[in-house]
């Protein structure tokens, strides 16, 4: 593969690779710039991408935020707790993490979510306190695991 040289100063070069980044999944605007700038671009050609990308709707935090932790939560079975931490790496704003995930938690049933967890992970291991620990882990509240842990016959 060739090593290619970057003109930082490039506008469209600025372009496609924001393209190729956002092509995989949808990105917050701090991981978008944070990309841009590991690659060399320069701030001001980023800084006009993004406004042009925020313009058309293509990058928007509240979007990203809601597809990101509804995924998490129902394709990875991921608690919210684990979905506020990872937004937060991805520098998603608290005020829209907190709003998401409460939007989230009317949508979706977390407490059925940790049961199937839990009820696939103690069939394996046969230990509550093991059990309780991976919920937790997973990024369950610890009110959510407590009805989980009592419906499996725990304390």
């Amino acid at each position: 593969m060739k090593n290619k040289k970057i003109d930082p100063d490039d506008p469209a070069a600025v372009e496609k690779a924001a393209a190729s980044l956002l092509k995989y999944r949808m990105r917050s605007e701090h991981e978008l710039k944070f990309r841009l700038k590991m690659k060399g671009y320069s701030e001001q050609n980023i800084e006009n991408l993004i406004k042009k990308l925020k313009k058309h709707n293509i990058i928007n935090d509240n979007m990203f935020a809601y597809y990101y932790s509804y995924d998490k939560i129902t394709l990875s079975e991921k608690g919210p707790k684990y979905v506020f931490i990872e937004l937060k790496k991805l520098g998603v704003d608290e005020s829209i993490i907190y709003t998401t995930l409460e939007k989230i938690k009317e949508e979706v049933d977390i407490y059925e979510i940790a049961k199937n967890v839990s009820s696939k992970y103690y069939q394996k291991t046969k230990d509550i306190l093991k059990t309780k620990n991976y919920l937790f882990r997973r990024g369950f509240e610890t009110d959510t695991i407590e009805f989980v842990i009592r419906d499996l016959g725990g304390d």
